[in-house]
């Protein structure tokens, strides 16, 4: 068992099929489509790719607090449903930066995606989970049964290595591929015996008072859910300025949480589309990364420890066909002092 993984895993069908036509080249785009020479420009609108995932909390608080605005730098925030949509609009350059999992960043450079990790943005513990209903009280219960969860994302590893823990396997469980928003209404209604999905929707599933219950958490996989932003290259080297204060924005919200943390919370809330009521636990169960955090880690213990284990994790199960140099994974230098 590797104790240090990171979240969201391969890319779908759908996201290779974007990159391939990104690396094809994309003079073919119609303009301010995400050309090169548009994402050059200093001064336009930095565009990032989110979810609903209290993880990326931090950049609703930024948004609402004006943070990006007193750092001087336009970003435009898109929400995406499922791991693979904000990868394949990334790898199609509709995007400029997008919060994924570090699988899928280590994925997107062996697929020739010309991308680099520049911050460490939150890690899970209870917020992730797998699921189920009657009749599963354990992972080994899932022997045989019906358990839906979203192909590349954070659910296959965690339920991966939860499987592996028990004894079993994917071959042990029937699949049944569902976005992370689906999951819960679909073990609810009784279309599958359990599911893997995150928050809010892990306490949305929970708080229907069904019956449901959650048979195991990322937490009891230390360091296994763990969030990071990405960026183009291309426009790193040509705005590094902006860069360094979309990364700083981050770090004044979350020094904003710390010191207003129900207002936050209440932001974030809202930014994911649930009530903050039904989320106190939820919170509890994420941890955000200052830059301080992120000066340490990613010049230290994540990029020689953590991401090797990922990638020794990855080539393992399949999810990765090659090695890939953690080192050339990361640039740090966009972090401050």
């Amino acid at each position: 068992m590797t104790s240090r993984l990171l979240r969201s895993i391969a890319l779908s069908a759908t996201a290779t099929a974007a990159l391939a036509l990104g690396l094809a080249g994309c003079a073919a785009q119609p303009a301010g489509s995400g050309t090169a020479g548009s994402d050059a420009a200093a001064g336009e609108t930095i565009r990032m790719g989110t979810q609903p995932w209290l993880g990326y909390g931090q950049w609703y608080v930024a948004e609402d607090q004006g943070f990006f605005d007193e750092r001087g730098v336009d970003v435009a925030l898109s929400s995406f449903n499922a791991d693979a949509d904000v990868n394949a609009a990334l790898a199609a350059q509709r995007l400029d930066m997008a919060n994924v999992g570090a699988q899928a960043a280590l994925q997107f450079i062996e697929q020739g995606l010309d991308v680099s990790i520049v911050l460490m943005l939150d890690s899970a513990t209870e917020a992730d989970a797998i699921l189920a209903g009657d009749g599963v009280a354990e992972v080994t219960d899932l022997a045989g049964k019906k358990v839906a969860f979203e192909r590349g994302a954070t659910s296959e590893i965690l339920l991966a290595e939860a499987l592996d823990e028990a004894g079993l396997s994917f071959d042990d469980v029937t699949v049944v591929e569902a976005s992370a928003d689906k999951v819960a209404p679909m073990l609810l209604a009784g279309r599958v015996d359990a599911g893997v999905t995150y928050e809010p929707y892990v306490s949305e599933a929970l708080g229907a008072e069904q019956g449901i219950s959650a048979v195991a958490t990322a937490g009891e996989f230390p360091g296994l859910i763990t969030d990071v932003l990405v960026v183009r290259n291309e426009v790193l080297d040509a705005r590094p300025d902006e860069v360094r204060e979309v990364l700083a924005s981050w770090d004044d919200a979350v020094s904003y949480t710390a010191e207003h943390t129900d207002e936050a919370r209440a932001i974030i809330a809202a930014g994911v589309g649930s009530d903050v009521s039904e989320l106190e636990t939820a919170f509890d169960g994420v941890h955000y990364y200052s830059l301080a955090e992120n000066r340490e880690l990613l010049t230290g213990s994540y990029v020689a420890e953590t991401l090797p284990a990922l990638v020794t994790v990855a080539e393992r199960i399949g999810l990765l066909g090659t090695p890939v140099d953690a080192k050339s994974a990361i640039r740090a230098e966009f972090l401050g002092e």
